[in-house]
């Protein structure tokens, strides 16, 4: 039988976090059961995983260091316990997300960036070449988003939060929270410079703060939520010059919620008929239903039975959501109804400190 296990990465600094916690996954009743943890790891924060090659990637996130770093693991296809290959830094400060080109190939790391202006190095994103037995090779190209060496001139801080490539990977798109841009590159072969696309950005509005982006299965539509104004919009991609227009924004909170919220993270179901989006404040899953055209329609919201959903992911049957709680809560794990697209609580919990990013490996 295939093993199927849960990566959770956990911030430690505070004392309270476990570093990387692996977890064997029941794709029957959607429980978690602890297989091991991997402690000698400082403060990381999100993961990625190359399932193929049976290997993790995990961000260390660390706002006093100048520059973070970028680790690198083996995966055990029988155990999910982790080996350490080796790590690199990232060349830019509060390293938040990585992601992979679609070969596999390339990793860039996105740096949210809160050393003072000016400090170097301060690189919105850089990118690794990958070695053959998994390690990361020094990053081979990288672009600051503000400062005297920033790729576009700009007065904004940069807040660089998540990179993703496109489906025919042509570009890579750089959400930047800070200056309400996804900023859109070539994507780089290994050894080339970062270049700016034709269609060098999409400016959103004033305070939007663009953070997390994900494409359609289709590979022509693109959905990114807005951390800050607390929207989702849908946006048009044109492969030709790597441009992306905003279609449609929708809300991510009920029009009677007044609090403070913060938006997370964004993913779509694998069929390509709904999307979700976690709220921060209002303690929420919201999910919309996907139509044919990619335009969007709110179905509602899902209380994330914890404090500040930072992360989420759908199990590979897309029949369970683990939802992690960051403030409080730890992982909660949810039903998902894959015809209506709606989420029910199971009750069960994974008590885990300070969850920030899970992601699900298959092996065997």
């Amino acid at each position: 039988m295939p093993n199927t296990f849960a990566f959770v990465g956990t911030q430690n600094r505070n004392g309270q976090g476990t570093g990387i916690s692996v977890y064997r996954f029941d794709s029957a009743t959607g429980e978690l059961t602890l297989a091991s943890e991997y402690l000698a790891i400082d403060n990381p924060g999100y993961l990625a995983i190359d399932e193929k090659r049976k290997r993790l990637y995990a961000a260390v996130e660390i706002p006093a260091w100048n520059e973070n770093m970028a680790v690198a693991f083996d995966i055990d296809p029988e155990t999910g316990a982790l080996s350490y290959i080796n790590m690199q830094p990232t060349l830019g400060n509060t390293t938040c997300h990585l992601g992979f080109d679609q070969q596999g190939e390339t990793i860039f790391a996105s740096n949210y960036t809160v050393a003072n202006l000016g400090e170097q190095p301060g690189n919105a994103v850089a990118a690794f070449a990958l070695r053959e037995d998994g390690g990361l090779e020094p990053a081979f190209a990288a672009a600051a988003h503000e400062g005297k060496h920033a790729i576009i001139a700009t007065d904004k801080r940069q807040h660089g939060h998540c990179a993703v490539a496109s489906p025919d990977n042509r570009y890579v798109f750089v959400c930047d929270l800070g200056l309400d841009r996804i900023v859109a590159y070539n994507l780089p072969k290994i050894g080339e410079a970062m270049t700016l696309a034709s269609a060098p950005f999409v400016q959103f509005p004033d305070g939007a703060g663009p953070r997390h982006l994900t494409f359609h299965p289709n590979g022509k539509v693109a959905y990114v939520i807005n951390e800050l104004n607390c929207t989702v919009s849908a946006l048009d991609y044109d492969p030709t010059d790597g441009e992306l227009s905003i279609l449609q924004t929708l809300p991510s909170l009920p029009d009677d919620f007044t609090d403070t919220n913060t938006c997370a993270e964004i993913a779509i179901s694998s069929d390509g008929k709904f999307l979700y989006g976690s709220n921060r404040g209002h303690n929420s899953i919201v999910s919309y239903a996907v139509a044919p055209s990619g335009e969007l329609s709110l179905i509602g919201w899902t209380p994330s039975q914890g404090i500040g959903p930072r992360n989420f992911t759908i199990d590979p049957s897309g029949a369970f959501m683990l939802v992690a709680n960051q403030k409080g809560g730890g992982i909660a794990i949810f039903q998902r109804d894959v015809a209506t697209g709606a989420l029910s609580d199971t009750g069960k919990r994974v008590d885990l400190p300070n969850p920030m990013r899970i992601v699900f490996g298959t092996f065997g």
